[in-house]
């Protein structure tokens, strides 16, 4: 019962809101305003072309477009620079590495043939 008290009450508000979004749906959808907003973005469309425009023309935006540039610049130094370090030090390893190897086939060709000669 006291659902039906409170649904009573209450009634008349959601009636309203429901009125109301059919009054502005229609008034959304209808051909005059429809046309407004239309005029409207192209006008704002065409604001932000010529705004646009005259950005890319500024100074600013050149300071930018160099800024831009040279940070690039900098990033792909610094980066090639790394990898020819990183290419450096595994040449470097590769040297050591063969040298090892060498040493130790000298070595152990040294001590078969001392094996060799003591046994004949």
């Amino acid at each position: 019962m006291q659902d039906n008290v409170m649904q009573a009450q209450i009634q008349p508000f959601f009636k309203l809101v429901q009125a109301n979004m059919e009054l502005f749906s229609q008034f959304s959808s209808s051909p005059a305003v429809t046309k407004e907003v239309s005029t409207s973005a192209s006008n704002l469309f065409q604001q932000a072309t010529d705004s646009a425009t005259q950005l890319m023309q500024s100074g600013a935006f050149a300071n930018l477009m160099q800024g831009l540039l040279k940070n690039y610049t900098e990033f792909l130094t610094e980066l090639s620079q790394g990898s020819m370090a990183l290419l450096s030090q595994g040449q470097s390893a590769l040297v050591r590495q063969t040298e090892q190897v060498a040493d130790s086939v000298v070595e152990a060709s040294e001590v078969h043939g001392r094996r060799l000669r003591q046994a004949a």
